[in-house]
């Protein structure tokens, strides 16, 4: 079996220190259909750690928001804990979404079914005293055995008023439980199948934090936090999506916009220091360069900044070395943490339950952040609702953004898509009365889109930098990744062919083999060419072309 592929167009910009630019993946340049996947008989969940609206607690509100992102009907089930008669049974229209909440509740873990193998969006909403917090929820194909945060905070002095790290055991037996911050061990719990934990350790201040279950079985980890008077809860990283570079699609500490507070906490999870950059912006130079000693973290702020979108590299990191990154935010009075996302994590199409700008609901703003974080110009168009017209498109060029509104618009899901399949980064900013909240966009791995059967192949390029020893001889690094998101190991990975415009030499010899096997779901290997640049361009495009083998031998060329 052999499938063709064109080139891909890699843009470097060059200046007179290391130059950073755009990451992503190759694509063919035709049209998605706007459109999710054809419901199969496997079931589909989807989990959160927890849901709570009782009022003593400070809970205006808990609804979880179930999106039906096909073309034809679909049925959700919702169940808590270890119930196996579901609470809820929900008929959901094409492309249709619905919101349900249950007063006077507490527990968890939630388990939100589709009995057909439908594709949901689901997350969850809570509204705590004046504050608004949304979550996305894990399709049960993402579970891990292991969660990693930046960062733990119960220090009074600071603001912190309960900060719980809640664990849930969606595995068949007993799930045997560390949590170490900082390398210390705090707790070991055993957890019965569909059972909870929530220990907080008070008074303490920390990071990284670690929770592993030793034995095997599935857990998912969250960590709920009260600022104050707000309450945010942030997911914790699975170790599968661990990587060596992050993004965000925006920074903000401008104070007369309300920002008091904005940190890039990077936590380095090895027992030996690496070095990581902090790039923002369309800017090639990084805003800061940090050693970071084991087990420990730094957390660096930049005060009247405004920008995006960001980017986190970590420099040095060899073999099975990774990082971690978070992003938090004070906003008046409310705190808020998103976690960075990974090269797996930058998908064509990102989906949310929910949008809502409406003065009548407190929403005194709502963006849409849209990153193309491609190789190429990308146009996107964003659909809120059933409707098959989009509500809004646009251009989008490599490293740039959009950031639209819509006013008293309020419908969902929410579906963006770049119609060349560039890979996005996109987020939702959220002003509710006086607090700010963020939500992640939700890929196709997230609502459990079938990944491509076979190998499948992503060219991502990570950073560029003049190489010292050969820097009068105009000699650029230009370091990439070959990762594989396919179902399929890819074999004999080689890259075939180089190609640069405007004069730019390569100096690479092709063809180049790379690691080999690079595991299916997400495996990569990292790899460098050097280019010869003449001394007046200042930019230039790269073409890379490469072949790899399935485990029987068949043949496929890169990229698509």
């Amino acid at each position: 079996m052999a499938i063709v592929f064109i080139f891909c167009a890699l843009a470097v910009t060059v200046a007179s220190a290391s130059t950073e630019g755009s990451a992503g993946t190759p694509g063919s340049s035709g049209t998605p259909v706007d459109s999710g996947t054809p419901p199969t008989t496997t079931p589909k969940t989807y989990y959160f750690t927890w849901y709570d609206s009782k009022p003593e607690n400070g809970m205006n509100g808990d609804s979880i928001i179930i999106g039906n992102l096909e073309d034809t009907s679909a049925t959700a089930q919702v169940y808590f804990g270890t119930e196996t008669t579901p609470r809820e049974t929900i008929d959901l229209g094409p492309k249709d979404r619905t919101a349900v909440s249950w007063p006077d509740t507490i527990g968890g873990p939630v388990r939100v079914v589709s009995p057909s193998g439908a594709t949901f969006v689901v997350t969850q909403r809570v509204f705590y005293g004046d504050t608004f917090n949304e979550v996305g929820a894990i399709e049960a194909k993402n579970l891990d055995t292991a969660y990693n945060f930046t960062w733990y905070d119960s220090k009074p002095e600071n603001g912190m008023k309960g900060n719980w790290i809640l664990v849930c055991n969606t595995g068949t037996d007993t799930a045997q439980v560390k949590i170490t911050i900082d390398g210390d061990l705090k707790g070991t719990y055993s957890i019965a199948p569909g059972e909870n934990v929530t220990p907080q350790y008070p008074n303490y201040m920390s990071g990284p934090v670690r929770v592993e279950c030793t034995n095997g079985q599935p857990i998912i980890a969250s960590q709920r936090v009260l600022w104050g008077t707000s309450f945010n809860e942030v997911i914790g990283m699975p170790d599968r999506n661990l990587d060596t570079i992050y993004y965000f699609t925006w920074y903000d500490m401008i104070r007369s916009s309300g920002m008091t507070g904005n940190w890039v906490l990077i936590s380095n999870i090895n027992d030996a220091p690496v070095h990581a950059q902090v790039f923002i912006g369309i800017d090639p130079t990084p805003k800061g360069t940090y050693t970071i000693q084991p087990h420990q973290s730094v957390t660096p702020n930049y005060p009247e900044l405004k920008d995006g979108p960001v980017k986190v590299i970590c420099t040095d990191c060899t073999g099975a070395q990774k990082i971690m990154v978070s992003q938090r935010v004070l906003f008046k009075q409310s705190f808020e943490e998103v976690q960075g996302t990974p090269p797996t994590g930058l998908t064509e199409r990102e989906f949310f339950g929910w949008y809502d700008f409406t003065a009548a609901n407190s929403m005194n703003g709502n963006w849409l952040l849209i990153a193309n974080e491609g190789l190429d110009d990308t146009i996107v168009d964003v659909f809120i609702g059933p409707s098959t017209t989009p509500i809004a498109t646009y251009f989008i060029h490599p490293g740039d953004r959009a950031t639209p509104q819509f006013p008293e618009v309020l419908d969902g899901p929410v579906r963006v898509l770049s119609r060349n399949n560039q890979p996005l980064m996109v987020s939702q900013r959220t002003i509710y009365k006086n607090s700010f909240n963020e939500l992640l966009g939700l890929t196709k791995a997230d609502v459990g889109i079938p990944a491509a059967p076979g190998p499948d192949m992503h060219l991502f390029k990570l950073n560029t930098h003049w190489d010292d020893e050969l820097y009068h001889d105009r000699v650029l690094d230009v370091d990439l990744r070959v990762s594989d998101t396919g179902l399929g190991a890819a074999f004999k990975t080689k890259i075939t062919k180089i190609t640069a415009t405007n004069g730019v030499e390569v100096l690479t010899a092709t063809p180049k083999l790379l690691a080999t096997p690079i595991a299916a779901g997400g495996g990569y290997d990292n790899f460098q060419i050097q280019v010869r640049v003449p001394l007046d361009v200042t930019g230039f495009n790269l073409q890379v072309k490469a072949t790899c083998e399935d485990a029987d031998g068949a043949l496929y060329n890169f990229p698509t």
